[in-house]
């Protein structure tokens, strides 16, 4: 086993903790080509800071006891934020993501309206000089997961009347078709798709709960990544020089 003196093994804990937290700050700004590349690193980084906290605590309270405390410090963050967890605590949680670093970061907005509460969790693309909306990447007419990676997920352990359409208690994956003037609002029982549009089947097709049709307006400012935030009505999706609305009520 590797075997590093105290001075040699805080110093190198300092540039890795350094390491790993300007790796989290910089991989939105990374082309996606660099992402994997970088991710794996990344993973190597955590692993030996990892190896760190054991000999440090191998020291303190025995190797048997110090690799419990490490295995169980990795697992079980891991298990919270991987696996779906109970609706009432699923909605406080962190929301469901792998551990890779990504373009483009998960972020998540909490909506109450009356009794109603939705968490939304979706990965949040940026423009980057380019037209998203109504351009090659997010053409008008076309189906869009609404984010980038996962598929946009809702969160209700009430149940909720989202655009007009009935949610039960439980999870659903927000899907949209964009326009220049109104969007399809989809909602569907069916969160465990991945990634590309197509993989929308005729069988997580027949999962929708309903669809529904709202206005789009322009923005009175450019907004560069994907963002949900709440609003007395419900949520507002805002990107580019897009809003749009998305009424949330008690069902």
């Amino acid at each position: 086993m590797l075997r590093l003196s105290r001075s040699r093994l805080r110093w190198l804990v300092v540039v890795t903790g350094v390491l790993l937290l300007a790796g989290l700050r910089l991989a939105p700004a990374l082309p996606p080509s660099l992402i994997t590349p970088v991710s794996l690193i990344w993973l190597l980084l955590a692993g030996f800071l990892l190896y760190a906290g054991y000999t440090v605590l191998g020291a303190w309270i025995g190797p048997r006891a110090a690799a419990v405390v490490v295995v169980a410090g990795v697992l079980l963050p891991v298990a919270g934020t991987w696996f779906p967890a109970p609706l009432t605590l699923g909605a406080r949680l962190p929301c469901p993501r792998n551990w890779m670093l990504r373009s483009s970061p998960m972020g998540s907005t909490d909506i109450r309206v009356e009794g109603a509460s939705v968490r939304i969790c979706y990965g949040r693309p940026a423009a980057r000089g380019r037209t998203m909306l109504g351009g090659s990447r997010v053409p008008y007419g076309q189906l869009w997961r609404t984010g980038a990676n996962e598929p946009t997920t809702l969160i209700t352990p009430t149940g909720a009347v989202i655009a007009g359409v009935e949610v039960p208690p439980g999870r659903a994956s927000l899907y949209t078709v964009p326009g220049p003037e109104t969007w399809e609002i989809i909602l569907n029982a069916s969160t465990s798709q991945w990634r590309i549009e197509s993989e929308y089947t005729e069988q997580i097709r027949a999962r929708e709960l309903g669809r529904a049709i709202v206005p789009s307006e322009r923005s009175h400012h450019f907004v560069e990544r994907l963002t949900f935030s709440p609003d007395s009505a419900g949520a507002v999706l805002e990107w580019e020089w897009t809003r749009v609305r998305i009424s949330v009520a008690p069902r």
